[in-house]
Protein backbone atom coordinates (compact mmCIF):
# COMPACT_ATOMS: atom_id res chain seq x y z
CA UNK A 1 0.00 0.00 0.00
CA UNK A 2 1.47 3.40 -1.01
CA UNK A 3 1.71 5.87 1.90
CA UNK A 4 1.90 9.67 1.95
CA UNK A 5 4.58 11.66 3.72
CA UNK A 6 2.97 12.29 7.13
CA UNK A 7 5.05 15.43 7.67
CA UNK A 8 3.78 17.29 4.59
CA UNK A 9 0.57 19.29 4.23
CA UNK A 10 -2.11 17.12 2.68
CA UNK A 11 -5.29 17.74 0.71
CA UNK A 12 -8.14 15.37 -0.02
CA UNK A 13 -9.83 16.47 -3.24
CA UNK A 14 -12.66 15.04 -5.30
CA UNK A 15 -11.13 13.35 -8.32
CA UNK A 16 -13.34 14.93 -11.06
CA UNK A 17 -12.72 18.44 -9.69
CA UNK A 18 -8.99 17.91 -9.37
CA UNK A 19 -8.65 16.47 -12.87
CA UNK A 20 -9.96 19.69 -14.38
CA UNK A 21 -7.56 21.97 -12.48
CA UNK A 22 -4.59 19.69 -11.81
CA UNK A 23 -1.98 21.88 -13.48
CA UNK A 24 -3.14 25.07 -11.76
CA UNK A 25 -3.42 23.38 -8.35
CA UNK A 26 0.10 21.98 -8.55
CA UNK A 27 1.47 25.36 -9.60
CA UNK A 28 -0.30 27.19 -6.76
CA UNK A 29 0.81 24.70 -4.10
CA UNK A 30 3.76 22.65 -5.43
CA UNK A 31 4.63 21.18 -2.02
CA UNK A 32 1.11 19.93 -1.27
CA UNK A 33 0.51 16.18 -1.13
CA UNK A 34 -2.83 15.61 -2.83
CA UNK A 35 -4.90 12.47 -2.32
CA UNK A 36 -7.96 11.95 -4.49
CA UNK A 37 -11.28 10.38 -3.62
CA UNK A 38 -14.00 9.25 -6.01
CA UNK A 39 -17.76 8.82 -5.56
CA UNK A 40 -17.27 5.26 -4.33
CA UNK A 41 -14.95 6.47 -1.58
CA UNK A 42 -11.83 4.98 -3.16
CA UNK A 43 -8.71 6.96 -2.26
CA UNK A 44 -5.61 7.21 -4.43
CA UNK A 45 -2.29 9.03 -4.24
CA UNK A 46 -0.26 9.49 -7.39
CA UNK A 47 -2.46 6.95 -9.09
CA UNK A 48 -2.06 4.22 -6.48
CA UNK A 49 -4.70 3.14 -3.96
CA UNK A 50 -4.07 4.03 -0.34
CA UNK A 51 -5.94 3.58 2.92
CA UNK A 52 -8.14 6.51 3.93
CA UNK A 53 -7.00 5.87 7.49
CA UNK A 54 -3.44 6.75 6.53
CA UNK A 55 -4.47 10.34 5.71
CA UNK A 56 -4.38 13.48 7.83
CA UNK A 57 -5.92 15.93 5.32
CA UNK A 58 -5.36 19.63 5.98
CA UNK A 59 -7.31 21.01 3.00
CA UNK A 60 -10.67 20.17 1.46
CA UNK A 61 -12.42 21.70 -1.56
CA UNK A 62 -16.03 21.52 -2.71
CA UNK A 63 -16.61 22.47 -6.33
CA UNK A 64 -19.50 22.07 -8.76
CA UNK A 65 -18.64 18.48 -9.74
CA UNK A 66 -19.13 17.42 -6.12
CA UNK A 67 -21.93 19.84 -5.36
CA UNK A 68 -24.33 17.87 -7.54
CA UNK A 69 -22.95 14.52 -6.46
CA UNK A 70 -24.47 12.18 -3.85
CA UNK A 71 -20.93 11.94 -2.45
CA UNK A 72 -21.13 15.45 -0.97
CA UNK A 73 -22.68 14.25 2.28
CA UNK A 74 -19.87 11.73 2.73
CA UNK A 75 -17.28 14.45 2.09
CA UNK A 76 -18.72 16.50 4.95
CA UNK A 77 -18.60 13.41 7.17
CA UNK A 78 -14.91 12.92 6.37
CA UNK A 79 -14.10 16.53 7.23
CA UNK A 80 -15.65 16.06 10.66
CA UNK A 81 -13.97 12.69 11.14
CA UNK A 82 -10.41 13.84 10.46
CA UNK A 83 -8.94 15.85 13.31
CA UNK A 84 -6.31 17.99 11.59
CA UNK A 85 -8.40 19.73 8.94
CA UNK A 86 -7.37 23.38 8.64
CA UNK A 87 -9.24 24.78 5.64
CA UNK A 88 -12.24 24.17 3.39
CA UNK A 89 -12.99 26.18 0.28
CA UNK A 90 -16.52 25.79 -1.09
CA UNK A 91 -18.19 26.77 -4.34
CA UNK A 92 -21.30 27.74 -2.34
CA UNK A 93 -22.16 31.27 -1.33
CA UNK A 94 -24.88 30.33 1.16
CA UNK A 95 -23.69 28.01 3.93
CA UNK A 96 -27.02 26.98 5.43
CA UNK A 97 -27.15 23.71 3.48
CA UNK A 98 -24.50 21.37 4.80
CA UNK A 99 -22.37 21.01 7.94
CA UNK A 100 -20.55 24.31 7.56
CA UNK A 101 -21.44 25.68 10.96
CA UNK A 102 -20.33 22.47 12.64
CA UNK A 103 -17.05 22.61 10.72
CA UNK A 104 -16.49 26.17 11.88
CA UNK A 105 -17.12 25.04 15.45
CA UNK A 106 -14.32 22.51 14.93
CA UNK A 107 -11.98 25.44 14.19
CA UNK A 108 -11.83 24.66 10.48
CA UNK A 109 -11.33 27.78 8.40
CA UNK A 110 -13.94 28.16 5.66
CA UNK A 111 -13.83 30.37 2.59
CA UNK A 112 -16.90 30.64 0.40
CA UNK A 113 -17.54 31.74 -3.14
CA UNK A 114 -18.93 35.03 -4.42
CA UNK A 115 -18.20 34.37 -8.08
CA UNK A 116 -21.96 33.99 -8.67
CA UNK A 117 -22.56 37.66 -7.86
CA UNK A 118 -22.12 38.98 -11.40
CA UNK A 119 -24.39 36.34 -12.91
CA UNK A 120 -27.07 36.83 -10.26
CA UNK A 121 -26.96 40.61 -10.67
CA UNK A 122 -27.47 40.29 -14.42
CA UNK A 123 -30.31 37.83 -13.81
CA UNK A 124 -32.04 40.30 -11.48
CA UNK A 125 -31.74 43.16 -13.95
CA UNK A 126 -33.09 40.98 -16.76
CA UNK A 127 -36.06 39.83 -14.70
CA UNK A 128 -36.96 43.34 -13.54
CA UNK A 129 -36.71 44.72 -17.07
CA UNK A 130 -38.91 41.90 -18.31
CA UNK A 131 -41.52 42.59 -15.64
CA UNK A 132 -41.51 46.38 -16.04
CA UNK A 133 -41.71 46.16 -19.83
CA UNK A 134 -43.95 43.05 -19.99
CA UNK A 135 -41.70 41.35 -22.54
CA UNK A 136 -43.93 38.25 -22.81
CA UNK A 137 -46.65 40.50 -24.25
CA UNK A 138 -44.31 41.64 -27.04
CA UNK A 139 -43.50 38.00 -27.81
CA UNK A 140 -47.18 37.12 -27.92
CA UNK A 141 -47.96 40.07 -30.22
CA UNK A 142 -45.20 38.96 -32.57
CA UNK A 143 -46.54 35.41 -32.58
CA UNK A 144 -50.01 36.71 -33.46
CA UNK A 145 -48.61 39.21 -36.02
CA UNK A 146 -50.24 42.02 -34.06
CA UNK A 147 -48.85 45.55 -34.45
CA UNK A 148 -49.73 47.16 -31.13
CA UNK A 149 -48.06 50.18 -29.59
CA UNK A 150 -48.06 50.39 -25.81
CA UNK A 151 -46.06 52.20 -23.13
CA UNK A 152 -43.95 50.49 -20.48
CA UNK A 153 -42.75 51.24 -16.97
CA UNK A 154 -39.24 52.66 -16.65
CA UNK A 155 -36.68 51.51 -14.10
CA UNK A 156 -35.29 55.05 -14.03
CA UNK A 157 -36.04 56.74 -10.68
CA UNK A 158 -37.61 53.62 -9.21
CA UNK A 159 -36.75 52.78 -5.61
CA UNK A 160 -35.01 49.49 -4.79
CA UNK A 161 -34.65 47.93 -1.37
CA UNK A 162 -31.80 45.41 -1.40
CA UNK A 163 -31.83 43.22 1.70
CA UNK A 164 -28.33 41.88 2.15
CA UNK A 165 -25.57 44.10 0.78
CA UNK A 166 -22.62 41.78 0.43
CA UNK A 167 -21.05 40.82 -2.88
CA UNK A 168 -24.34 39.95 -4.58
CA UNK A 169 -26.28 42.94 -3.27
CA UNK A 170 -23.51 45.30 -4.31
CA UNK A 171 -23.25 43.86 -7.81
CA UNK A 172 -27.00 44.33 -8.20
CA UNK A 173 -26.72 47.91 -6.94
CA UNK A 174 -23.92 48.73 -9.40
CA UNK A 175 -26.08 47.74 -12.33
CA UNK A 176 -29.26 49.34 -11.02
CA UNK A 177 -27.45 52.65 -10.39
CA UNK A 178 -26.66 52.74 -14.08
CA UNK A 179 -30.41 52.98 -14.71
CA UNK A 180 -30.82 55.88 -12.29
CA UNK A 181 -32.30 53.81 -9.46
CA UNK A 182 -32.56 54.97 -5.84
CA UNK A 183 -30.90 52.26 -3.73
CA UNK A 184 -31.61 51.49 -0.09
CA UNK A 185 -29.24 48.90 1.36
CA UNK A 186 -30.33 46.78 4.31
CA UNK A 187 -27.36 45.54 6.29
CA UNK A 188 -25.92 45.47 9.79
CA UNK A 189 -23.08 47.91 9.15
CA UNK A 190 -23.26 51.37 7.60
CA UNK A 191 -20.74 50.50 4.88
CA UNK A 192 -22.45 50.72 1.50
CA UNK A 193 -19.31 50.71 -0.70
CA UNK A 194 -20.51 54.06 -2.08
CA UNK A 195 -23.42 52.37 -3.87
CA UNK A 196 -26.50 53.16 -1.77
CA UNK A 197 -28.51 56.33 -1.29
CA UNK A 198 -29.74 55.11 2.09
CA UNK A 199 -28.62 52.41 4.53
CA UNK A 200 -30.87 50.87 7.17
CA UNK A 201 -31.17 47.69 9.22
CA UNK A 202 -33.82 44.98 9.26
CA UNK A 203 -35.24 46.62 12.37
CA UNK A 204 -35.55 50.08 10.79
CA UNK A 205 -36.52 49.31 7.18
CA UNK A 206 -40.34 49.52 7.43
CA UNK A 207 -40.72 52.95 5.83
CA UNK A 208 -38.21 52.05 3.10
CA UNK A 209 -40.13 48.84 2.42
CA UNK A 210 -43.36 50.75 1.97
CA UNK A 211 -41.74 53.07 -0.58
CA UNK A 212 -39.87 50.39 -2.55
CA UNK A 213 -40.81 49.51 -6.12
CA UNK A 214 -38.41 46.54 -6.13
CA UNK A 215 -37.46 44.45 -3.09
CA UNK A 216 -34.52 42.09 -3.58
CA UNK A 217 -33.68 39.34 -1.11
CA UNK A 218 -29.90 38.90 -1.35
CA UNK A 219 -29.10 37.99 2.25
CA UNK A 220 -27.88 34.84 3.94
CA UNK A 221 -30.33 32.45 5.53
CA UNK A 222 -29.60 32.63 9.23
CA UNK A 223 -31.27 33.03 12.61
CA UNK A 224 -32.28 36.63 11.90
CA UNK A 225 -33.59 36.23 8.33
CA UNK A 226 -35.50 32.94 8.18
CA UNK A 227 -39.22 33.62 7.63
CA UNK A 228 -38.40 37.31 7.17
CA UNK A 229 -40.98 37.76 4.42
CA UNK A 230 -44.12 37.00 6.37
CA UNK A 231 -47.63 38.45 6.54
CA UNK A 232 -46.43 41.64 8.26
CA UNK A 233 -43.56 42.20 5.81
CA UNK A 234 -45.81 41.68 2.80
CA UNK A 235 -48.53 43.97 4.17
CA UNK A 236 -45.95 46.78 4.17
CA UNK A 237 -45.16 46.38 0.46
CA UNK A 238 -47.00 48.71 -1.89
CA UNK A 239 -49.38 47.52 -4.59
CA UNK A 240 -47.00 48.35 -7.47
CA UNK A 241 -43.99 46.55 -6.01
CA UNK A 242 -42.21 43.37 -7.01
CA UNK A 243 -40.40 40.93 -4.71
CA UNK A 244 -37.32 39.11 -6.02
CA UNK A 245 -35.78 36.18 -4.15
CA UNK A 246 -32.39 34.96 -5.38
CA UNK A 247 -31.14 34.04 -1.91
CA UNK A 248 -32.84 31.17 -0.06
CA UNK A 249 -36.37 29.79 -0.07
CA UNK A 250 -36.72 29.79 3.71
CA UNK A 251 -36.55 33.59 3.83
CA UNK A 252 -40.17 33.58 2.64
CA UNK A 253 -43.25 32.21 4.36
CA UNK A 254 -44.67 30.84 1.15
CA UNK A 255 -48.30 30.56 2.23
CA UNK A 256 -48.22 34.19 3.38
CA UNK A 257 -46.82 35.16 -0.01
CA UNK A 258 -49.60 33.32 -1.82
CA UNK A 259 -52.23 35.04 0.31
CA UNK A 260 -50.67 38.43 -0.39
CA UNK A 261 -50.51 37.83 -4.15
CA UNK A 262 -54.15 36.74 -4.13
CA UNK A 263 -55.27 40.10 -2.75
CA UNK A 264 -55.26 43.56 -4.27
CA UNK A 265 -53.75 45.44 -1.33
CA UNK A 266 -50.19 44.04 -1.31
CA UNK A 267 -47.36 43.49 -3.77
CA UNK A 268 -48.04 43.14 -7.49
CA UNK A 269 -45.63 40.36 -8.43
CA UNK A 270 -43.00 37.91 -7.16
CA UNK A 271 -39.92 36.76 -9.06
CA UNK A 272 -38.65 33.60 -7.39
CA UNK A 273 -35.53 31.59 -8.16
CA UNK A 274 -35.40 29.68 -4.85
CA UNK A 275 -37.94 27.73 -2.82
CA UNK A 276 -38.21 25.88 0.47
CA UNK A 277 -38.51 22.58 -1.36
CA UNK A 278 -36.43 22.03 -4.47
CA UNK A 279 -37.24 20.76 -7.01
CA UNK A 280 -40.81 21.96 -6.72
CA UNK A 281 -43.50 19.31 -6.63
CA UNK A 282 -45.85 19.14 -9.60
CA UNK A 283 -48.73 20.46 -7.50
CA UNK A 284 -46.85 23.45 -6.09
CA UNK A 285 -48.92 26.61 -6.42
CA UNK A 286 -46.06 28.64 -7.91
CA UNK A 287 -46.22 26.95 -11.31
CA UNK A 288 -49.49 28.49 -12.45
CA UNK A 289 -49.91 31.59 -10.33
CA UNK A 290 -50.41 34.63 -12.60
CA UNK A 291 -48.47 36.91 -10.26
CA UNK A 292 -45.37 34.70 -10.08
CA UNK A 293 -42.36 34.47 -12.36
CA UNK A 294 -40.32 31.44 -11.33
CA UNK A 295 -37.03 29.90 -12.39
CA UNK A 296 -35.40 26.64 -11.21
CA UNK A 297 -32.62 27.99 -8.95
CA UNK A 298 -30.52 29.02 -11.93
CA UNK A 299 -29.80 32.71 -11.31
CA UNK A 300 -26.11 31.84 -10.77
CA UNK A 301 -25.79 30.08 -14.12
CA UNK A 302 -23.79 32.74 -15.92
CA UNK A 303 -21.26 31.74 -18.56
CA UNK A 304 -18.33 33.22 -16.61
CA UNK A 305 -19.19 31.81 -13.18
CA UNK A 306 -17.06 28.65 -13.27
CA UNK A 307 -13.94 30.49 -14.42
CA UNK A 308 -14.32 33.06 -11.62
CA UNK A 309 -14.92 30.26 -9.09
CA UNK A 310 -11.81 28.39 -10.23
CA UNK A 311 -9.71 31.54 -10.06
CA UNK A 312 -10.86 32.28 -6.51
CA UNK A 313 -10.05 28.77 -5.28
CA UNK A 314 -6.59 28.81 -6.87
CA UNK A 315 -5.89 32.24 -5.41
CA UNK A 316 -6.86 31.09 -1.91
CA UNK A 317 -4.86 27.87 -2.30
CA UNK A 318 -1.81 29.96 -3.15
CA UNK A 319 -2.50 32.29 -0.23
CA UNK A 320 -2.88 29.61 2.43
CA UNK A 321 0.19 27.81 1.11
CA UNK A 322 2.17 31.01 1.55
CA UNK A 323 0.72 32.21 4.86
CA UNK A 324 -1.28 35.06 3.34
CA UNK A 325 -4.73 36.45 4.17
CA UNK A 326 -7.54 34.37 2.68
CA UNK A 327 -10.32 35.89 0.59
CA UNK A 328 -13.96 35.47 1.67
CA UNK A 329 -13.20 33.84 5.00
CA UNK A 330 -16.38 33.11 6.96
CA UNK A 331 -16.86 33.85 10.66
CA UNK A 332 -19.47 32.76 13.19
CA UNK A 333 -21.47 35.97 12.66
CA UNK A 334 -22.48 34.67 9.23
CA UNK A 335 -24.83 32.20 10.91
CA UNK A 336 -26.65 34.61 13.27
Amino acid sequence: MFELNQHKTQALYFQPSYARLEERICKAAPDLDIALIDEEGQVTFKGKPISAKSLHPDYFWIHSEMFFSPFLKEYFRLMLEYHEVKWLHTVSTGLDMGSYRELLNHNIRITNNHSQAIAIAEFVMGQVLSWFQNLPDYAQSQKLRTWKYRPFREIHQSRWLIIGFGHIGQQIARRAKGFGVHITAVRRSRDDAGLADTVCTLETMESELQAADVVVLACASNDSTRDLVDKTFLSNMNTESVLINIARGDLVVEEDLKNALDTADSLAHAILDVFRQEPLTEDAWFWNHPAVTMTPHCSNGGSGMRQRSDDLFIENLYRISNGQLLLNEVSEKYFV
